[in-house]
């Protein structure tokens, strides 16, 4: 596999890797969020519709989310990230939650050969006693557009909110958007396969590409995949979760997700089922793998 690691270019507290007419770009002081993930000027994840507004762009939380209840530890997301250079590395660092006693580490890089945007995560236990905890990543796009991934064992099931209905076609989850179908938040857990989700809106393909996990590996009360999207029909959550490991004190675990974002070729079909579609997708993580 050719790399072609990309230079970070620094902006106050914004971090960016730009390579073509492709662009990603990080806020320390948002929580290492991702604000950007574009591709010819159009950005694939969801802005703050206002200044307090927190729940936009990607993020990282630690699961089960009953743990923390709502909103997520500040020192998780959205405090601020402390920050270190290692070549075209950049690596964020987020303080000791309180009450949890766990830590964020957040390692961003990219390559311009491949198109690949490599996130490396690492939650470390801080604290004096042993946690079970999963890595959590929640990455919001606008209302719209279809969600889909491989199904793997047992059925969806939902949560406290309403179920998010999914139309499973050959194995293959399909989530197609349609406001008149929102009329309250909705959520939808599930096992995946293959270790990816995808996103298509409108010519934009976004797929994230992950290590499968067993569903009994999952945190209590959380799934390998989750879709969520609420009620104000404003944007929707592609959630991806990695394995529950119990963590001693001092101890720490390691969690890789690697993003693509891909322009669709007018004539490609993009309807729940299209063969197409999945071929592209599994030729993009199969390349990575």
């Amino acid at each position: 596999m050719s790399t072609d690691a990309v230079p970070i270019t620094v902006s106050g507290s914004l971090y960016t890797f730009a390579f073509g007419t492709t662009v990603f770009a990080v806020d320390a002081a948002r929580a290492a969020r991702v604000v950007t993930f574009s591709l010819g000027g159009r950005n694939i994840l969801t802005a703050p519709k206002s200044s307090d507004d927190n729940n936009w762009g990607s993020t990282f939380w630690t699961s089960p989310q009953s743990d923390w209840n709502w909103p997520p530890p500040a020192e998780i997301d959205p405090g601020p990230y402390a920050v270190s250079m290692d070549g075209n590395k950049v690596s964020m660092t987020g303080a000791v939650a309180t009450g949890l006693g766990l830590s964020v580490s957040k390692r961003y890089s990219a390559d311009a050969a491949t198109g690949v945007v490599t996130v490396d995560y690492v939650i470390l236990n801080r604290g004096t006693q042993a946690r079970a905890v999963a890595p959590w990543e929640i990455t919001r796009v606008a209302a719209g557009g279809t969600t889909f991934f491989p199904m793997g064992e047992g059925a969806p099931t939902r949560g406290m909110q309403e179920l998010l209905k999914l139309d499973i076609k050959d194995g293959i989850a399909w989530f197609a958007y349609e406001a008149n179908t929102i009329t309250s938040d909705q959520k939808v857990f599930a096992d995946g396969h293959e270790g990816w989700i995808a996103h298509v809106d409108g010519d934009l393909l976004l797929v994230k590409a992950f290590r499968d996990i067993a569903p009994k590996k999952a945190a209590p009360g959380e799934a390998e995949i989750e879709i969520y999207a609420d009620a104000g029909r404003t944007y929707v959550e592609v959630e991806n979760q990695g394995a529950c490991v119990n963590l001693a004190p001092g101890a720490f675990s390691s969690w890789t997700v690697r993003w693509f974002l891909r322009r669709l070729e007018p004539s490609l079909d993009v309807c729940p089922g299209s063969a197409e579609l999945l071929a592209l997708v599994r030729g993009l993580v199969r390349g990575q793998r």
